[in-house]
């Protein structure tokens, strides 16, 4: 598991690097919120492939997909929810609470992607 671990790691850091720097060249020609939203395309997909091939070493699938972009908007929603948390009662700064909300976040992402992406999901406990 720790070896998957530090590949779904790897794997999402490139899936970063790579999609803000596709963001950097549209944004010279496109309107930012489109190249925003291009990216965030291009990413989830490179993401699903990436995860599923490399990280998990496992069969794409199309119920892989449907499940992988279940836990990325499941991702987002409790990213959101640290940072609401974070910032309206615990007092953090924006930054903080993002940070936060990006430690918090990589574990659960991983467990869930693990789950959803394995050809053979491991047991939960």
């Amino acid at each position: 598991m720790l070896q998957q671990g530090l590949r779904f790691v790897l794997v999402g850091g490139f899936n970063t690097v790579v999609t803000y720097a596709i963001y950097c060249v549209l944004v010279i020609w496109w309107h930012p919120q489109l190249a925003w939203f291009t990216v965030f395309l291009i990413g989830l997909a490179m993401g699903f492939v990436l995860h599923t091939r490399v990280a998990f070493r496992a069969t794409l699938a199309r119920h892989k997909a449907l499940a992988y972009l279940g836990v990325q908007l499941f991702a987002y929603a409790f990213s959101s929810a640290v940072i609401h948390a974070g910032t309206s009662w615990l007092g953090l700064g924006p930054r903080v609470a993002a940070a936060l909300a990006i430690a918090m976040n990589v574990p659960v992402s991983f467990l869930l992607s693990r789950r959803a992406l394995s050809d053979r999901p491991p047991p939960i406990g």
